[in-house]
């Protein structure tokens, strides 16, 4: 009987070097993306996932929790878990929906637009610095990307068998 445990042609493994040598820069220059920002926001006290939170909700506000997940692409919890630091500073509330008070709406407070309002010219200084970047970029592309590749990763989670 012959194994199939052959190794892979030298050829195989040349391609595969270069796509994870691809998957780590890609990887490493979305870390060095966001630290950017990071540092660029560090003397306003938020981040730039806050920043980007806090921005949505001022330009759509008030926002049903379940809408901002769908918009920042989360589910409810990550939501929830990177909200949190924003409601204890209380730079976001949560208050009652109008026509069905089931749902909780999401506003910035007065203290969240001046922190917003404080962390603008740093952010779009920090884009700025990264115009040259960007444009090279399809954004639209890379907010497909990542949706597909969480789709696909929800797809391909193991689905609980019930038993207990």
């Amino acid at each position: 009987m012959e194994s199939n445990d052959a190794e892979p042609p030298i050829t195989a493994i040349g391609e595969i070097s270069a796509l994870t040598l691809n998957h780590f820069f890609a990887q490493r220059a979305m870390r060095a993306f966001a630290a950017h920002f990071n540092e660029a926001l560090r003397h306003t006290d938020v981040t730039a996932s806050q920043f980007c939170m806090l921005a949505l909700l001022h330009q759509r506000q008030p926002l049903v929790f379940g809408e901002m997940a769908a918009e920042l692409a989360m589910d409810r919890s990550n939501l929830s878990s990177n909200l949190a630091p924003l409601l204890r500073r209380r730079l976001v509330s949560i208050i009652a929906h109008d026509a069905d008070r089931r749902k909780r709406q999401l506003v910035v407070t007065a203290e969240g637009c001046k922190v917003l309002a404080s962390s603008i010219v740093p952010w779009s200084q920090a884009y700025g610095d990264m115009s040259a970047f960007v444009s090279q970029i399809d954004l639209d592309s890379m907010r497909e990307l990542f949706i597909a590749i969480r789709n696909l990763n929800q797809h391909n989670e193991p689905k609980d068998a019930g038993l207990d």
